[in-house]
């Protein structure tokens, strides 16, 4: 049996993902999840070590190997008749790009391949859609990996990520290039109003209030009496997110001054000639280095002679301790 990782955490999904426009099952989505998930770790320098989860940079992207029952719920998969399902109608779906010069489209996946044996499925992710996931430019949310994995519906997944750390109202179309039927690709489904208001937002609405820390309360918005779409008002249920990744963010809000040894943060400050800014901006790096690195002081003594040589020696410590915890 595949040893699933059950860590919960915080992910940061592009924008462009939040809004984009496409049809996917529940499995689909999980894979996706955990696609952000490790380009997560992998912008995070956290190096994985046990031969269940692997990233792998190949000349055209990456090379992922999660475990196959990590895409599942509690349920059981005889014969990997969930996951290939799954892992074959993602492969057939596509990211389509269009300017003035060029149209292109990249499957989100590509040869993916189940070891019935280690219980893993290894697939490939180009460049391209690599990149996308990793594209913060359009903005971003962030969401506890836990709570978005255990839902059952795909619309419960859609309306999580989008209102979660929501804090204003938000206006949501019911139709147009922007609209909900657009993004949710149903066209052709649910055509009468009252249909997606039950089968869509309702049914997501019933799940986020039973399980997640963020729910909607939706307001119809008319034309006349046509309903154009919905403002949706945020609704948080603190006593329903992880009271580990609430330490996480209060500790965040922490200066750096406050969790660095004072010899450390001395050292940085006379040796390097950092300033507390530069200190709390790296202050992740610098408390995972106090922790991890054995004999930090020495450590951050022998790039002395590197660091003098650099034309950018801050950068030159902060990259190095990086490398090193990568090494660990």
């Amino acid at each position: 049996m595949a040893r699933i990782i059950t860590e919960n955490k915080k992910l940061i999904q592009s924008y462009i993902f939040t809004a984009a426009k496409y049809n996917f099952t529940a499995y689909e989505k999980r894979i996706m999840y955990r696609l952000v998930e490790c380009a997560q770790k992998e912008i995070e320098g956290i190096k994985l070590k046990d031969n269940m989860h692997k990233i792998s940079p190949i000349q055209l992207g990456r090379e992922i190997t999660i475990p196959t029952a990590s895409i599942l719920r509690d349920e059981k998969d005889e014969n990997y008749t969930i996951a290939k399902k799954a892992f074959l109608s993602l492969c057939e779906k596509m990211i389509v790009y269009e300017d003035e010069d060029y149209w292109t489209a990249t499957p989100i996946i590509a040869k993916p391949k189940i070891s019935k044996k280690e219980g893993t499925v290894t697939f490939l992710v180009f460049n391209e859609i690599w990149n996308c996931i990793l594209d913060f430019t359009k903005g971003y949310r962030k969401y506890e990996f836990a709570t978005a994995m255990k839902f059952k519906s795909v619309y419960s997944m859609r309306f999580y990520e989008l209102m979660s750390g929501q804090t204003k109202p938000l206006f949501v179309a019911l139709e147009g290039p922007d609209g909900l039927r657009e993004r949710f690709c149903l066209q052709n489904k649910y055509k009468m109003v009252n249909d997606f208001k039950r089968y869509v937002i309702n049914a997501a609405k019933q799940e986020l209030d039973e399980s997640s820390p963020y729910s909607f309360v939706a307001k119809e918005e008319k034309a006349g009496k046509k309903i154009i779409g919905w403002t949706l008002f945020p609704v948080f249920y603190e006593d329903r997110e992880d009271p580990a990744l609430q330490e996480q963010a209060r500790m965040a809000k922490v200066t750096a001054r406050l969790q660095i040894e004072n010899n450390i943060y001395d050292y940085l400050r006379f040796s390097y000639n950092f300033d507390s800014k530069e200190i709390n901006r790296n202050k992740k790096t610098l408390i995972e280095g106090q922790n991890r690195i054995p004999d930090f002081i020495g450590f951050l003594a022998e790039l002395k002679n590197g660091a003098r040589m650099a034309e950018n020696p801050k950068g030159y410590v902060i990259g190095a301790i990086k490398k090193k915890l990568k090494e660990l």
